[in-house]
C-alpha cells in the first residue's frame, strides 16, 4: 500500500509541469510571419479591409507610416467547464500586424498585442445579489491561460489574412 502511495505522488509530480496552470512566467506567443504578394500599401489596406468589414473589428491605432495596425480587443472563444464562472472565460485579444518591405519581399507579422480573460461573477451578499467584473492579463495571471487558444487564433488569423490574398490574385 504504501509503495502505491509513493508511485502516485510520484506520477503526479511528473504530471504537474505539464498543466498550464502550473506556468509561473507568462511564455512568449510566437508571431507569424506571412509574405505577401503586391505593395506595403495595397497589403495594409487589403487586411484594413478584412479587419473592419469581414471581422468587424475595429483599428485603434496606425503608425505614421499607416504600415501598423492594433486591433480592439475582440473576443475570441469562451472556455466553459468545471469550476469556470457562469458564462465561463472569455478570452479577447488585440492584434498587432506589422506589414514591412524586406529584401523585395513584403511580410506581415501577426503578433498578440494585448491577451487577456474577462469574467464576470454574480454572489450573493446579504440576500443582495451583486455582479463584479475581473480582467486577468495575460502577463501578470500566466497560469491561468491555455496557450492553445491563442495559438488556434493566430493561426486562424494569419489563414484568413492569406486566404484574401489567394482570392484576388
Amino acid at each position: 500500500m504504501r509503495n502505491r502511495l509513493w508511485l502516485f505522488l510520484a506520477l503526479m509530480f511528473a504530471l504537474l509541469p505539464a498543466c498550464y496552470h502550473m506556468r509561473a512566467d507568462a511564455e512568449p506567443i510566437a508571431a507569424r510571419i506571412i509574405t505577401l504578394p503586391g505593395r506595403p500599401q495595397d497589403v495594409v489596406r487589403k487586411i484594413r479591409t478584412l479587419l473592419e468589414d469581414t471581422w468587424k473589428c475595429r483599428i485603434l491605432e496606425t503608425d505614421s507610416s499607416g504600415t501598423i495596425l492594433i486591433t480592439a480587443p475582440y473576443h475570441f472563444t469562451t472556455e466553459t467547464g468545471f469550476g469556470q464562472p457562469a458564462g465561463g472565460r472569455k478570452y479577447y485579444t488585440q492584434l498587432r500586424i506589422e506589414v514591412q518591405m524586406i529584401n523585395g519581399a513584403v511580410t506581415a507579422h501577426i503578433s498578440h498585442y494585448n491577451f487577456e480573460i474577462r469574467t464576470s461573477y454574480a454572489f450573493n451578499k446579504e440576500g443582495q445579489v451583486g455582479t463584479m467584473y475581473k480582467h486577468y492579463p495575460y502577463e501578470e495571471y500566466p497560469g491561468m491561460f491555455d496557450l492553445t487558444l491563442i495559438n488556434s487564433e493566430m493561426d486562424r488569423a494569419s489563414a484568413d489574412i492569406m486566404r484574401i490574398f489567394k482570392e484576388y490574385r
